[in-house]
């Protein structure tokens, strides 16, 4: 039977009813072809609570519009609120009797005694009705919702940590420093010296019996770290050694786990990154002393998701390093799923009994922990019996345990496309008008916080709003109009100022954001 609960008035009136000979929760089951119920006393003075179920929820029903008394019975009314079908109700009814507590009125030591009671048992009743709701996938909450789901083998998905790449460089050369090395020679044709050669200044041993000294390019050759002699030129004899002489740049190491940063004055919108792996600063083919390193954030959450440019800051920067940014977009970081998200998700998992069905393979998926944000399951374009496409972001980069999971889920003769989302670029443009005497540049930060903000949280088939870019700006202090405001379809190159339609399988991506203030 479920739990009802009793308010304070009701738990009151049942104490004092019983203290002045009165008959308390006269259980009855209701029958909807009976309109009568007898009582058990015969003398009956007056019914004073009828209280059941009606709609599913919990009702104290009215004297005299929902039932009357006749004699020693129960009268449900015909146009009145009657109980549930196959549900009980309980009456409370005065008894003529002599009582030996007569004064019940307010004010009364009786009264005054039951109240106070009354009170502490209406608490241990809210307290029961809470632990009742807790046991219940559409009422439950936090860490009972996680104990409600775990039956069906459901876990609540933690909060992500973004991850990304950081280019650490510096605009001149490093340093240089002389090092000398010396080789047994065996029968290998090939040598590994220690660190990359700048220019070699001497490598000399013995050939023919005889101290030689060899030249590039007729005797050896050098490949990065690697030494070869060159066949028909001249060699070290077997069993002797040589020795090179060259200078080498000075080794700029960026360790494991430093640290790096936006550039922020409040203390709430600092985000730090660190270093997965360490790495040794190298000279690319473009020519610049730079090397790209992985980062993870170091705390979870989607406000670590941030956009290209925003990394530049080293709180203790690396010897020899002289800048660090993020070139691309660092994304991955993601809240703790929601009680909405999780019950949904949990409800989903129970419709999908059978595999092959869409709804199976989205909580399937949803189900990973690789996968990052929203999927999206349908039907093929032309609606080909037998193939279902699925949209997962971040499928490139979890390429193998996606698939593993879309396998094991889809029945057999069941197709499975499955594809990252197409980024649908765009640009966006406007002006503010800034209240007279306010900080400009300060405010354009803050609206460019917002917008991207806004934009970075678009899902998959979710459509850029114009009016909520308008509102985003509008919202922030100092701010009296918002102007020209454009988006650019980068891929289209067409200017527009209206709301962006994305397809099914698409994805909104911020390329630029150029925000102009006037006064």
């Amino acid at each position: 039977m479920p739990f009802v609960r009793r308010t304070f008035p009701e738990i009151t009136e049942t104490l004092l009813n019983h203290i002045t000979k009165g008959i308390i929760n006269e259980r009855y089951d209701y029958n909807p072809h009976q309109v009568k119920y007898r009582l058990k006393e015969p003398k009956v003075e007056d019914i004073v609570l009828v209280q059941g179920r009606s709609g599913g929820n919990p009702c104290v029903f009215r004297k005299g519009i929902d039932y009357q008394q006749s004699g020693n019975m129960v009268e449900w009314l015909a146009n009145g609120e009657n109980p549930d079908i196959s549900t009980s109700f309980f009456v409370n009814y005065a008894i003529d009797a002599p009582r030996a507590i007569t004064d019940i009125n307010p004010g009364s030591v009786t009264r005054t005694f039951v109240e106070a009671l009354a009170l502490e048992m209406d608490y241990l009743y809210a307290q029961m009705e809470k632990v009742y709701f807790l046991a219940f996938i559409d009422t439950a909450g936090g860490k009972a919702l996680d104990l409600v789901v775990s039956l069906l083998g459901i876990l609540r998905k933690p909060a992500g940590y973004a991850e990304g790449m950081v280019t650490f460089g510096r605009n001149n050369e490093p340093g240089e420093k002389p090092v000398k090395e010396q080789f047994a020679v065996n029968e290998a044709s090939q040598y590994r010296l220690r660190t990359k050669p700048k220019k070699i200044t001497l490598l000399q041993g013995i050939c023919g019996s005889t101290l030689t000294k060899f030249k590039e390019g007729v005797d050896f050759r050098l490949a990065g770290t690697t030494l070869e002699w060159i066949s028909g030129g001249k060699a070290p004899d077997t069993k002797s050694t040589f020795e090179i002489e060259y200078t080498a740049y000075d080794q700029v190491v960026i360790p494991l786990d430093t640290r790096v940063s936006n550039l922020t004055r409040i203390p709430e919108n600092l985000k730090i990154f660190r270093t997965t792996r360490e790495v040794t600063l190298t000279k690319n083919e473009a020519g610049r002393w730079e090397v790209a390193v992985p980062v993870m954030s170091l705390s979870s959450g989607r406000s670590y998701n941030v956009f290209a440019g925003t990394l530049t800051v080293m709180p203790k920067p690396a010897p020899g390093i002289e800048y660090v940014i993020n070139k691309e977009n660092i994304q991955g970081g993601t809240d703790p799923e929601r009680d909405e998200e999780l019950r949904a998700r949990a409800k989903r998992a129970l419709e999908s009994a059978g595999k092959a069905t869409k709804v199976a393979l989205k909580n399937a998926l949803e189900n990973t922990k690789v996968v990052e944000g929203e999927v999206k399951v349908f039907d093929s374009p032309g609606e080909i019996p037998g193939v279902v496409q699925v949209i997962v972001s971040g499928y490139e980069r979890h390429k193998d345990e996606i698939d593993r999971v879309i396998d094991e889920t889809r029945a057999a003769g069941i197709y499975v496309e499955r594809k990252e989302p197409e980024k649908k670029y765009i640009d966006v443009a406007l002006t503010i008008k800034v209240v007279e005497g306010m900080d400009g540049e300060k405010i354009k930060r803050e609206v460019d916080q917002e917008i991207k903000g806004y934009l970075g949280s678009l899902q998959i088939n979710e459509n850029v709003i114009l009016n909520r870019l308008i509102k985003l700006a509008l919202s922030v202090q100092g701010i009296r109009d918002v102007k020209d405001i454009t988006i650019v379809k980068v891929k289209e190159n067409i200017k527009l100022k209206e709301n962006i339609e994305v397809e099914m399988d698409e994805k909104v991506v911020l390329r630029s954001l150029d925000i102009f203030w006037e006064v």
